[in-house]
């Protein structure tokens, strides 16, 4: 039992979990740049961490607003209404979101798409850091 109880401490096992998750999981900043993902968010966005990490959201996603602002992701007229950048500006503030309804436009083979989602975030610190768990459900539908 006590073995079991030290592997549970192990950060492998951690990575382990993450990865297990079967939705889409990030690990955004305020900004909704990306830290980290999971193996599910990967099969969305390609294994090449180089052209995901620190870059933003909606960007790596492919709204189709990115592309409207002067520097991207959250810099378009229509970022304002964003629910995904809603919910992690939530969460900044120190305010859990669950499962709330969100509808996203992605380029998605060449074409506008609208995607539903439901976002949730959780905030969290690391080291003297702060991030958003961020989790978007139904974006691999």
């Amino acid at each position: 039992m006590r073995q079991l109880a030290v592997q549970f401490l192990d950060q492998g096992f951690h990575r382990v979990l993450f990865d297990a998750m079967p939705m889409p999981v990030f690990v955004v900043d305020k900004n909704v740049s990306i830290f980290d993902y999971n193996t599910a968010a990967a099969q969305l966005l390609g294994k090449d961490k180089t052209l995901v990490l620190r870059r933003r959201g909606g960007d790596v996603l492919k709204c189709v607003y990115s592309t409207e602002g002067p520097r991207g992701c959250g810099t378009a007229p229509a970022c304002r209404d964003c629910a995904v950048r809603k919910s992690v500006r939530m969460a900044a503030r120190g305010r859990r979101v669950v499962r709330r309804l969100a509808q996203m436009e992605l380029i998605r083979n060449g074409k506008a798409a609208k995607v539903n989602l439901r976002v949730s975030c959780q905030p969290f610190n690391y080291g003297r850091s702060s991030f958003i768990l961020l989790v978007l459900e139904g974006l691999n539908d």
